[in-house]
């Protein structure tokens, strides 16, 4: 990619690799910040809090991976991204809430949740 400019479009493969380490991100942020992502996408049912496109703290990332899903090739970036966060949502809050599960590792979890979801929305 050496010359790539920020405003020219990925190849469809360094798109995918890019989501996918957006994802590989994401992932081990909540992990490795647990407070800091209940907070952040934790708060429903706060008394007094009501989420607002103003006031909804995970839409500027929401938006980020529409746009990498959407550069990687999917026909509904949109419905793909909001997919891809529930699972990924999944996987920290889940891996926190049950600790004794017998869990894969967790890089090879991503990459299958990646994988799985690039290919159904093609």
């Amino acid at each position: 990619m050496a010359g790539a400019t920020a405003l020219e479009p990925l190849p469809e493969t360094a798109a995918a690799e890019r989501l996918s380490a957006l994802c590989h991100a994401f992932v081990d942020y909540g992990v490795t910040h647990p407070g800091h992502y209940r907070v952040l996408f934790g708060t429903a049912g706060t008394p007094g809090w009501e989420p607002t496109e103003g006031r909804l703290p995970g839409l500027p990332t929401m938006d980020l991976l529409v746009g990498a899903v959407a550069a990687a090739g999917a026909p509904y970036p949109a419905a793909t991204a909001q997919c891809l966060w529930a699972g990924m949502h999944g996987l920290i809050t889940l891996r926190q809430d049950r600790p004794s599960f017998p869990w894969l590792p967790l890089d090879r979890l991503v990459d299958a949740l990646v994988a799985a979801h690039l290919a159904t929305a093609r």
